[in-house]
């Protein structure tokens, strides 16, 4: 049997029920933290980014996406990367093809499907990778240590329930 509803707490030990085929309507609050949240995300995006290709001059956006979501699955088909890019995959296989290049990917036949290549992070591409990421931490922590202390452990805890509200939001769509 499937379980097309989930319980949250009113508060008041009820719970409230909600199917998964009808949104819940946005309080107020909500709609204002969307608001803020659309505003300011793409610019800790960007901070973030250009931290990272600093690290990794002479990379496209597109390059660099392609290697972020690499290092977070690694082995996935070409075409599971053109779907993320939002590119078509004979154009995700042209970038694909200069990362090759560079270093950083490798393509290898896929052993469950002759018809897909599986695509790795070579070690130098994961390391630059790693690296490029450590760098950004470094320089976001900088930023973030001219806040009081208590506000970056409040927005610590704040941003565990972000991740955790749209990683079960990602997985709603998918059903």
């Amino acid at each position: 049997m499937t379980n097309h509803s989930h319980g949250k707490s009113n508060g008041d030990g009820r719970s409230r029920v909600r199917a998964w085929g009808r949104p819940k309507q946005a309080s107020p609050d909500a709609r204002t933290c969307a608001a803020r949240l659309v505003e300011v995300a793409p610019l800790v995006v960007r901070f973030i980014r250009g931290q990272m290709r600093r690290q990794m001059p002479g990379l496209t956006m597109a390059q660099f996406r392609a290697m972020s979501y690499l290092y977070r699955r690694p082995g996935c088909s070409l075409r599971a990367l053109a779907a993320h890019l939002g590119v078509t995959p004979p154009t995700c296989s042209a970038l694909v093809a200069r990362l090759v290049v560079r270093g950083v990917v490798t393509r290898a036949p896929n052993p469950a499907s002759r018809r897909e290549v599986a695509l790795h992070l070579t070690p130098g591409g994961r390391a630059q990778f790693e690296a490029a990421t450590e760098a950004a931490r470094r320089r976001t922590a900088r930023v973030l240590a001219e806040l009081p202390s208590t506000t970056v452990r409040r927005l610590t805890q704040d941003l565990h329930e972000l991740w955790a509200a749209f990683a079960a939001a990602e997985g709603d769509s998918e059903r």
